[in-house]
C-alpha cells in the first residue's frame, strides 16, 4: 500500500512539474473580452481607469452619431475581475438634447476620480464646450455604488481662454504700447499707428486681413504671434529634414503646400486659416471676436499629473485639441481644478488628439495625430509628430516628425513600472516605402514598446481584422498597479455593429511577448533573402507560380511550429500575390505585395515581400 501511495505521489509531482514546464513554455498570451453586446448604433471613444479598490471603470459615448447625435450620451461599465467580465452598461451622464462626446477618465494622486468630456452645442466641432466633473473617495468605489455610476459633483465648464485677454486696440504712450483693461476684441494695433516714432517689432505681431472688407490689423496677442512664429520654424524644419519623404519622394512638399497655400477651396491653407480664425478675422462683422479660441477645444486622452520643482505641488495637465484650428494646447491646474491656465499653441502637421508622457529627466513629451481643418482628420501626414515641454506643460517646442510611429486614428501612451513606454495605435497596417499610398486603415490594432523613451519601438499585434473586415478604433492603453497592460477600443464587426473591446497582457508576459520571434522558410526549406531597399525579407516568384511557407515561433526560449498556433495570414495586394490559410503563396500579376503573418495568441509579427515578375 505504501508503494502504491508513493507511486501516486510521484506521478502527481511529475504531473505538476510537467504542468509548470508547459505553462512556462506556453504563456497565456493576449486575452480578450467585450464590455457590452454588439450594438448597431455608435459606441466609440472609450476611456478606462483602475480605481483604488482594484476594479476597472470604463466610459464611452453611445448614440446615433458623434457631433450631430442629440441622443448621444456617456455610458459606462465596471469590472471587478481584471476585465474578464463587465457589468451591464449604465448611463454615466446625458446632457439633455445635446451630444456628449470623447470622455476621459483619470484618478489623481489624491484618489479623486475625474471625468472630462465635450458637449457639442450646434452639431459642429467648433461648438464643443469641454466640461469636467469629479467624485472623491467614498463616492465611486464598486461596492459603494453597487457596480454602477459614481456619485459625481455637478459638471463644470472648462472655460478655455487661450492666449491673452480681450484687451482690444493698443495705443502708444510713454514709449510703449498700452491696452485697455477689457474689450470685445483681442490685442491689436492699427497699422496706421505704427511709425518710426512708435516702433513695433515685427516678431511681436502678425499682420492679418479680414475676409470681409479687407481691413488689416497687426495682431499682438501672444497666442496668435506664437502660432505664426512656430509655424515658420516648423515649415523651415520640414524643408530641411524632408521627414515625410519616406512615404514617397515629394510627400513633404505636399504637406508644406497644405500648410502654406492649401490645395482647394474646401482645403485652404491651414496656417492662414488657423491664424485668421484665432484672430477673429473670419467674422462677417466689424468686431473681430475669435470664437474659435473659446469654443471647439476637445478632449481625447488622459491627463498627466506631475510634481513641480518645489517637490510638493501637483499639476494636472490635460491635452486639448481644436479641429477648427488644427492644433493643440494643454490646460493645467495647480489647485485641484479650482483654476485653470493654458499653454502656448502646439502647431505642426495638424497636431490634434495628443497623448502625454514624462521622460526620466522630467521633460514632458506629447505625441499628436495629424488632422486637417474642420475635422477632416487623418490621412494628412500619416506620421505622428511630437513636441516637448521643459516647464511642466506651459510652453512647448516646435514639433518633430516621428520616423516610425504612424497612425490613421486616435492612440494613447502609457508607462510601465520599469519606465518603458507603451503606445496603443493602428500601427503596422500599410507599407510606407514600398506601397506609395496614403491610405491607412483601422483594421489592425498594435501595441508598441519602447525601452529608450521613444527612440525605437517594437510592435506586437493585438487584433488583426485585415481578412474579416473588423476594425479597432481609438485604442487606449492603461498600465494598472500590478503592471498589466490593459487596452480598450471601439470594436466594429461588419454587418453586426459595434461594441467596446478589451484586451489584456499580464505584467509577467509583456517582455516575453515583445521578445517573441517568427521566422519563415519557403519551398523545400529555403531561407528568404533580405532586401536592404525595402528592409524586409523577400521571395521572388513568376506569375502563376506558387510556393509553400513554413513558420517557426520562438517564445520564452522555446521554438514551436507556428502552424500549431493560429496565424492570421494576409497580403496587402492580393491582385499581385495571395496567401491562403495553409500558407501557400501564389503569384497573380507583376508587382510587389507584402505578406504579414501574425500570431493571434501572442501578437508576434512577421512580414516579407513577394516580388512577382512575368
Amino acid at each position: 500500500m505504501k508503494q502504491v501511495t508513493l507511486l501516486v505521489s510521484l506521478l502527481l509531482i511529475l504531473s505538476m512539474f510537467n504542468t509548470v514546464v508547459a505553462d512556462a513554455a506556453a504563456p497565456e498570451g493576449i486575452s480578450h473580452a467585450r464590455m457590452m453586446p454588439v450594438d448597431n448604433i455608435a459606441n466609440h471613444g472609450s476611456t478606462m481607469v483602475e480605481l483604488p479598490d482594484g476594479t476597472l471603470f470604463s466610459v464611452w459615448f453611445n448614440g446615433v452619431g458623434e457631433r450631430d447625435g442629440n441622443l448621444t450620451k456617456l455610458i459606462g461599465s465596471r469590472s471587478k475581475d481584471g476585465g474578464k467580465t463587465w457589468t451591464e452598461p449604465f448611463v454615466v451622464y446625458d446632457t439633455w438634447d445635446f451630444p456628449d462626446n470623447n470622455p476621459v477618465l483619470f484618478v489623481d494622486s489624491q484618489q479623486r476620480l475625474w471625468l472630462f468630456y465635450g458637449v457639442i452645442y450646434n452639431g459642429q466641432w467648433v461648438s464643443t464646450q469641454t466640461k469636467f466633473m469629479y467624485a472623491d473617495m467614498g463616492n465611486y468605489e464598486y461596492a459603494v455604488r453597487n457596480g454602477g455610476n459614481a456619485k459625481w459633483h455637478y459638471p463644470q465648464p472648462l472655460y478655455t481662454n487661450v492666449g491673452e485677454g480681450m484687451f482690444g486696440e493698443g495705443k502708444y504712450s510713454n514709449g510703449q504700447w498700452n491696452y485697455g483693461i477689457k474689450g470685445a476684441e483681442i490685442k491689436f494695433v492699427n497699422p496706421s499707428s505704427v511709425t518710426a516714432a512708435t516702433y513695433l517689432d515685427p516678431s511681436q505681431y502678425v499682420s492679418v486681413t479680414t475676409r470681409f472688407g479687407g481691413a488689416t490689423r497687426f495682431i499682438t496677442d501672444s497666442f496668435v504671434v506664437s502660432m505664426r512664429n512656430k509655424y515658420d520654424q516648423y515649415v523651415a524644419y520640414l524643408k530641411s529634414a524632408k521627414p515625410y519623404d519616406d512615404v514617397y519622394a515629394g510627400r513633404t512638399d505636399e504637406i508644406i503646400t497644405m500648410l502654406t497655400t492649401g490645395v482647394s477651396v474646401k482645403e485652404p491653407s491651414i496656417i492662414k486659416n488657423s491664424i485668421e480664425r484665432s484672430s477673429g478675422a473670419d467674422n462677417d462683422v466689424n468686431t473681430w471676436g475669435p470664437i474659435y479660441r473659446r469654443l471647439g477645444w476637445q478632449t481625447k486622452n488622459k491627463p498627466i499629473e506631475v510634481t513641480l520643482a518645489d517637490g510638493v505641488t501637483k499639476r494636472l495637465i490635460l491635452p486639448l485639441y481644436s479641429d477648427s484650428l488644427a492644433n493643440s494646447v494643454c490646460a493645467y491646474t495647480d489647485d485641484h481644478g479650482i483654476t485653470w491656465k493654458f499653454s502656448d499653441p502646439i502647431v505642426g502637421s495638424g497636431t490634434i488628439q495628443g497623448s502625454l508622457i514624462q521622460k526620466k529627466d522630467g521633460t514632458l513629451r506629447g505625441y499628436f495625430r495629424s488632422g486637417k481643418l474642420d475635422g477632416r482628420n487623418g490621412r494628412m501626414a500619416w506620421h505622428t509628430t511630437y513636441s516637448e515641454s521643459t516647464d511642466f506643460g506651459v510652453t512647448w517646442s516646435v514639433p518633430k516628425v516621428d520616423p516610425y510611429l504612424k497612425n490613421d486614428g486616435g492612440f494613447e501612451l502609457s508607462k510601465l513600472p520599469n519606465g518603458d513606454w507603451l503606445i496603443a495605435t493602428n500601427q503596422e497596417t500599410s507599407r510606407s516605402v514600398v506601397k506609395k499610398t496614403l491610405d491607412g486603415n483601422r483594421n489592425s490594432f498594435s501595441l508598441l514598446l519602447s525601452t529608450d523613451e521613444g527612440m525605437n519601438w517594437k510592435p506586437i499585434m493585438i487584433k488583426d481584422g485585415m481578412n474579416n473586415g473588423e476594425s479597432y478604433e481609438y485604442p487606449s492603453v492603461l498600465v494598472d498597479r500590478a503592471g498589466n497592460a490593459l487596452m480598450n477600443y471601439t470594436y466594429k464587426i461588419p454587418s453586426a455593429g459595434a461594441t467596446i473591446g478589451f484586451s489584456k497582457i499580464a505584467s509577467s508576459e509583456i517582455g516575453t511577448l515583445f521578445n517573441s520571434v517568427i521566422t519563415a522558410t519557403y519551398g523545400a526549406g529555403s531561407s528568404l533573402n533580405y532586401d536592404n531597399v525595402v528592409m524586409l525579407p523577400t521571395i521572388e516568384l513568376n506569375v502563376g507560380q506558387s510556393t509553400q511557407m513554413a513558420y517557426n515561433l520562438t517564445i520564452s526560449g522555446q521554438s514551436f511550429d507556428a502552424t500549431t498556433d493560429t496565424l492570421t495570414l494576409t497580403s496587402d495586394l492580393p491582385a499581385v500575390a495571395t496567401i491562403n490559410t495553409s500558407g501557400t503563396v501564389t503569384a497573380i500579376q507583376a508587382g510587389t505585395a507584402m505578406v504579414t503573418a501574425v500570431s493571434n495568441k501572442y501578437g508576434t509579427i512577421y512580414k516579407f515581400i513577394v516580388k512577382v515578375t512575368q
